[in-house]
């Protein structure tokens, strides 16, 4: 190879650059991430959200005049983002010898390094999902952990009732404003094929009956999204695909046409998550819900501070360039994965 000048390093790192970006972009059209990501973008080294409750109605007035002032109350989460990156270390004799194979390090390592730009915030989604029934790791701005059995309708009237966002356990008798819970929903080939459908029904009608802060009027949540293992994926196919499912005996539905009643569920093509893989033994799965109304924040959020960059050496001169021994390229970025509206992310477990 030729001596480190500054016209070598440029063609270096042009190259670099490209690879970088092929990289990036190919695999930006593989993640699903932001299927169930709402992006943020910040302004400062910590963000303070605040979750404004829809508590307003029309009321009565009888006759007229006599005005009831509705109360608007809110709570608030803080983001804080962090620091994250990576760097490549190249000594000048990996780079002017033709054995120092510092062209293909810096080609590699280039490649690599676009494509996880790329995948680190389904990394970061992955593991809010995974350990997020912990209070102690993934805590949201009702101060319970994420997937939890007690979410507070509205955290300032007790009487408006709670919700759960995770399915689990055995059912629970409707209470108050606090609705009939399902239990855990398993749609794994420990069921059959009607069996699973039913618990698919008993996920979207559970979604359906959450109510507004208020405690009376419904959110009109519906199920947009089906996340689950590859071991779990093709019965997840089966379910919300299929025209016909042959159905147990003595069933009320009988063996018969359910595509209507698929349509109607409102689940997606399911998403294949490889990060599940031997999750929870493949049985737990992840819904995805949307809301009539809209918000700052999602089921989950990622918050963008500063996006990933890597600095290069393109102003360099000769004279500085002969005092290094070593070059560097960092990769750098600020940002942060949280938990948003627990409401729009369900965690549906196998028992």
């Amino acid at each position: 190879m030729p001596a480190l000048t500054p016209t070598f390093l440029m063609n270096l790192e042009s190259r670099m650059q490209v690879i970088t970006e092929n990289e990036y972009n190919r695999l930006s059209k593989n993640v699903w991430w932001p299927g169930m990501t709402k992006v943020r973008t910040s302004t400062g080294r910590r963000d303070v959200i605040s979750w404004l409750l829809s508590t307003a109605m029309i009321k009565d007035q009888g006759k007229g005049g006599n005005i009831a002032f509705d109360d608007i109350v809110s709570t608030y989460t803080e983001i804080e983002n962090k620091f994250s990156g990576a760097g490549l270390e190249l000594s000048r004799a990996q780079l002017e010898d033709t054995d120092g194979g510092g062209m293909d390090l810096a080609a590699q390592w280039s490649g690599d390094i676009g494509a996880y730009m790329a995948y680190y915030p389904q990394k970061q989604v992955v593991n809010l999902l995974k350990n997020g029934h912990t209070a102690s790791l993934v805590t949201g701005y009702d101060a319970k952990a994420f997937f939890a059995t007690d979410h507070p309708v509205n955290p300032f009237n007790t009487g408006a009732g709670t919700y759960q966002n995770i399915f689990t356990g055995g059912t629970v008798a409707a209470s108050g404003n606090t609705p009939y819970y399902p239990g855990a929903c398993p749609i794994d080939v420990s069921q059959t094929a009607d069996a699973a459908l039913n618990n698919l029904a008993k996920i979207m009608s559970y979604v359906a009956s959450i109510r507004m802060p208020n405690g009376e009027d419904p959110r009109f949540l519906r199920p947009v999204g089906l996340y689950c293992s590859p071991t779990l994926f093709p019965r997840a196919v089966q379910l919300t695909s299929a025209k016909f499912l042959a159905q147990a005996a003595g069933s009320a539905a009988g063996t018969g046409d359910v595509e209507a009643l698929i349509k109607a569920l409102g689940f997606a093509t399911p998403v294949m998550v490889d990060e599940l893989a031997g999750f929870e033994s493949d049985t737990t799965f992840f819904v995805v819900c949307e809301q009539a109304s809209t918000s700052q924040l999602g089921g989950i959020v990622w918050t963008e501070r500063e996006p990933y960059r890597i600095n290069y050496y393109s102003t360099i001169d000769q004279a500085e360039l002969s005092r290094k021994q070593k070059l560097e390229w960092h990769c750098h970025g600020r940002n942060v994965v949280s938990p948003g509206h627990p409401y729009l992310v369900f965690k549906c477990k196998g028992s």
